[in-house]
């Protein structure tokens, strides 16, 4: 099982598969003897990759191979047990998970590659001595349990070709994580060193309810014994892991971790036992899969350890994939089996193999006397000898260097996808008018971008103060050290990180200036639509003065025609009434007393006609405005209340008694806003004229947001507070609001000044009732009279 990035949607993640580091070598075999052509190619996010390709050579040296190897081959690309057609050709994707096989014509599996092998094994925590102090406690010693590790189970699916034999193996995993002397200090008071009772148990789940009586947290907890300390500058414990595995697995295991101020993180083991074989027998097949296991249970250790901003670091540094960051492995053993000059385990294929699946590529192998050797490889090192523990203080020095190395190298890839975000925000910006959603969309990337440059800047800093502490060791005296000083070349190793630190300064400088170019053309892509909308709001106003305008000038002509309507209204009733427009004689009585005294005389009936029409178009007059002035007055209020909602069953409740009017609703991602109008009917609570409520609230988040009011201010006696009182008291009594978030401690004082309103209310009504009675009776009085 080897880490390796996988891409998938854009982004790539670092998973464990398991690689056969044979079919690897018969690979580049056959890229050796051009029987494929590679390509390096790089995915989005920048992490390169080859591409296979068969080339006319391997096409024409195919036709040579025998029938029986065509069939092995077909038998694996092929589902099993089908015709081998073209539909039938096994498809390989990824899901993000797992690897997916599957054919057009239906069939489909998963792919096991993913599945890490577990195995049972024996460990004992291991912190180098040049990293403790003389004061410390003694490590636990697990070699009294090696025996139980052999009635232990495994899932082991391959048969292992066992070449390289190592004994009495010591492990140290180590990383860099960004820390100063404040993390420190802060790791050692939560480890508790100044307590009396150090260590426990340790999780990274927070208690959201400290005053709880139980805490609840998944299986899995890690156990922290303190060994040694200083309390600025570095941490020395052991951990026993406690997480739960297979059924029959037996897994032993207990850590020593070394935490130093300058952000080197050693977790050291020491081999007791793996499978049926002894601490003197360990071969490099069964090592490697102690070893994925070791990284990620060391992992899922120092996550429970961590603080939260460092956490916010790491997830931002490996895009949200932490758990899976690569370490380095360096692997020490005092003997070596089959023993053969060094440069023989790099060109024999069989040792080459079983060692890239620790160390990665290779990069060499030498000698360091006549009994030591050295391997070393990108991802790792072996060192093996008798002298491998007076070696160590130069190999945790080196180990601590490519730890920087490794952080540096992801750090330097983050910097490309960070380059790659800002060119994809320029690209919006270019583009913004084709998508209405583009600016919202380059507002969310600017803000995630910039805390992203922040996070960057801030764990460059770390690097740069780690640095300033780093020393290059003096050159040791006895043969040996110097042999590996020489191999190691840790001189030229610290110039060339501090030379990649000080261009990830460079690097991280420009993003900056890119973010701050691209926040300028966006606040010019801002302040342009702000310029729109004001020419659209002056262009609706003016409109709406237009409007205003003619509609004047329309009211005032129709305030004439309504005059001249109604005058004509009135001569026509008034002609009406002296029968003059139908052919018949009138009564006796109306020729004596109208047509004689007000028709026949000259000019009498015209001025009476005037008369009337001016009494009728007057009182029409007064009664218009009489309707107008009855329309006016409506007072709207508008006030943000910003309330929790306590239930939204008993909120729907509530507003199912009411007369709802009108419902309006706005669905968004972010947020989800509802309208809802309805009409009050009580006029006692409300004080007067019950209003027109309109109520907004945010059904997602569970939010009363707005309260809109329209009331007649003529017949209302309830001031705005009132109104938002009254409301919030309805919601309240009815359960879809807590009467804390509602008013505070002012709630019983709220709710008494509200009922004595009533009640002067009430007995305002009740007076306004014997005043009308009063003027009815004496009404009455003058009548009989």
């Amino acid at each position: 099982p080897m880490s390796v990035f996988v891409g998938f949607d854009g982004s790539s993640r670092r998973i464990y598969i398991n690689i056969s580091q044979e079919g690897r070598s018969a690979v580049e075999d056959l890229l050796d003897q051009k029987l494929l052509n590679g390509m390096k190619i790089s995915t989005e996010d920048f992490h390169p990759i080859t591409a296979y390709q068969l080339s006319l050579k391997g096409l024409q040296f195919l036709k040579t191979l025998p029938n029986s190897l065509f069939e092995e081959v077909n038998e694996f690309v092929y589902a099993p047990n089908a015709p081998h057609y073209e539909t039938e050709l096994l498809e390989c994707s990824f899901n993000g998970e797992v690897f997916v096989l599957k054919t057009r014509s239906g069939f489909q599996r998963d792919s096991s590659i993913t599945v890490i092998e577990d195995i049972s094994y024996v460990s004992s925590a291991y912190i180098p001595q040049c990293l403790r102090t003389r004061w410390g406690r003694a490590l636990s010693d697990n070699s009294h349990r090696a025996n139980e590790c052999a009635a232990g189970y495994d899932n082991l699916r391959d048969e292992l070709t066992e070449t390289i034999h190592l004994s009495y193996v010591t492990v140290i995993v180590g990383e860099w994580i960004p820390y100063g002397a404040n993390n420190i200090v802060a790791l050692n008071e939560r480890l508790g060193i100044l307590e009396r009772c150090q260590g426990g148990l340790f999780t990274s789940f927070q208690d959201k309810h400290p005053s709880g009586t139980n805490f609840k947290v998944p299986p899995g907890l890690t156990s922290v014994e303190i060994i040694d300390y200083n309390i600025t500058r570095f941490a020395n414990f052991e951990s026993e892991i406690s997480f739960p595995e297979d059924s029959g697995i037996l897994q032993v295991e207990n850590f020593g971790i070394h935490i130093n101020v300058d952000g080197t993180v050693c977790c050291g083991v020491r081999i007791e036992a793996v499978k049926d074989r002894r601490a003197d027998d360990v071969s490099l097949d069964l090592l490697s899969r102690v070893l994925v296991d070791i990284q990620m249970d060391s992992s899922r250790i120092l996550h429970d350890l961590l603080a939260g901003y460092q956490r916010g670091l790491l997830d931002m540094l490996f895009m949200g994939d932490a758990a899976n960051r690569n370490k380095y492995n360096c692997v020490m053993a005092e003997s070596i089996q089959p023993k053969m000059p060094a440069k023989d385990y790099i060109t024999r294929g069989e040792a080459k193999n079983e060692m890239r699946q620790i160390l990665g590529e290779i990069f060499t192998a030498e000698d360091i006397g006549n009994d030591d050797v050295i391997i070393l490889g990108r991802d790792g090192l072996i060192l093996a000898g008798p002298n491998c523990l007076r070696l160590e203080p130069l190999v945790v020095y080196y180990v601590s260097l490519l730890c920087r190395e490794t952080f540096i190298r992801n750090f330097f890839i983050r910097t490309f996808i960070l380059t790659d975000t800002l060119k994809k925000i320029r690209n919006l910006i270019e583009n913004y008018q084709t998508d209405p959603e583009n600016v919202k969309r380059i507002r969310m990337a600017l803000s995630e971008t910039s805390g992203e440059i922040i996070h960057l800047e801030e764990t460059l800093s770390y690097l740069h103060e780690s640095l300033e502490e780093l020393h290059v060791p003096e050159l040791p005296q006895d043969v040996k050290s110097k042999r590996l000083y020489r191999v190691f070349n840790c001189s030229a190793k610290c110039e060339v990180i501090k030379a990649s630190v000080y261009d990830l300064g460079k690097l991280i400088a420009g993003a900056a200036n890119q973010l701050e170019n691209l926040q300028q053309v966006s606040d010019v892509i801002n302040t342009k639509q702000l310029e729109r909308l004001y020419f659209e709001v002056e262009n609706n106003t003016q409109m709406l003065v237009d409007s205003g305008a003619a509609f004047e000038r329309s009211g005032a002509a129709l305030s004439v025609m309504n005059v001249v309507l109604a005058g004509s209204f009135a001569f026509s009733l008034l002609d009406r009434l002296s029968t003059t427009w139908v052919n018949a004689s009138p009564p006796v009585w109306f020729t004596i007393y109208v047509i004689q005294p007000f028709v026949n005389p000259p000019g009498v009936f015209f001025c009476a006609n005037l008369v009337w029409v001016s009494v009728f178009c007057y009182a029409l007059i007064r009664y218009m405005r009489y309707i107008t002035s009855k329309a006016s007055g409506v007072l709207n209020i508008r006030v943000t209340v910003n309330k929790r909602i306590k239930s939204m069953v008993q909120l729907d409740l509530y507003l199912k008694n009411k007369q709802v009017k009108m419902v309006d609703a706005a669905t968004e991602p972010t947020a989800s806003v509802k309208k809802i109008t309805f009409k009050e009917t009580d006029s006692l609570k409300w004080l007067g004229a019950p209003p027109l409520v309109e109520i907004t609230i945010d059904t997602l988040f569970q939010f009363v947001l707005v309260l809109d009011f329209s009331i007649d201010k003529k017949r209302s006696n309830a001031t705005e507070d009132d109104l938002v009182n009254i409301i919030l008291l309805d919601l309240v009594r009815s359960g879809a609001v807590d009467k804390q978030v509602a008013f505070g401690d002012m709630g019983d004082d709220i709710e008494l000044q509200q009922e004595q309103a009533k009640a002067r209310q009430l007995q305002l009504q009740k007076d306004r009732f014997k005043i009308m009675l009063g003027l009815a009776g004496s009404h009455r009085k003058r009548r009989r009279r």
